[in-house]
């Protein structure tokens, strides 16, 4: 593979720099899926701009997400991290089987202090759910919370499951926990009031 120069590297930082500050920033998804496609154009074979680019996609063209995600885990097939958010991104589309590779890949190459390891758990209890192994996938997806309690998708992904099958009051409880830690309460309260409610009525 072709070394990049050294001012090939400092615009490749530079491109992944601003798609991180656009997709943070989050006001004008269009503007940051057009970077990002330009970006990608310049530097295919890097992986983070086609994570980048996915993510966007999500709010502009979801029909194109599965296809930068996948990219991104073909390019990076020994980065745990790539793998990790690529499979997240392709279990969100759809791709179970595609996202299930990822995992399995994920969790080979993954050393002990693994930064993502709480991703990863919660990507393999999402899976396991699908797969209808229950225990397995409880396992998983409260290991996720314990791991980064202020997660706000982990702790809605443990309390879905939970209420899914029937344990409301369970549920509950994982957002009241969640509370004490999340920054964005707000999608967490309502999704508690709704649960409380239930299941008080069952």
């Amino acid at each position: 593979m072709k070394l990049r120069s050294r001012k090939e590297e400092r615009e490749l930082n530079a491109a992944i720099a601003r798609g991180r500050e656009l997709r943070k920033l989050g006001r004008d998804p269009e503007e940051a899926s057009e970077f990002l496609s330009g970006a990608v154009q310049r530097f295919p074979r890097d992986p983070e701009l086609r994570l980048l680019h996915a993510t966007v996609l999500l709010a502009t063209r979801p029909d194109g997400v599965a296809t930068e995600a996948a990219k991104a885990a073909e390019l990076a097939p020994d980065d745990p991290g790539t793998l990790v958010r690529a499979g997240h991104l392709l279990l969100g589309r759809g791709d179970r089987e595609a996202a299930q590779s990822c995992a399995i890949r994920a969790e080979k190459c993954a050393k002990p202090d693994f930064a993502l390891k709480a991703g990863l758990d919660n990507l393999k209890g999402l899976l396991a759910a699908f797969q209808g192994e229950d225990v397995l996938a409880e396992e998983m997806l409260r290991a996720a919370v314990v791991r980064e309690p202020n997660s706000e998708p982990f702790a809605r992904n443990l309390a879905v499951f939970l209420a899914e099958r029937g344990r409301l009051q369970e549920g509950a409880e994982v957002l009241d926990e969640a509370l004490k830690h999340v920054e964005k309460k707000d999608e967490i309260e309502r999704m508690r009031a709704r649960m409380a409610a239930e299941a008080a009525d069952s």
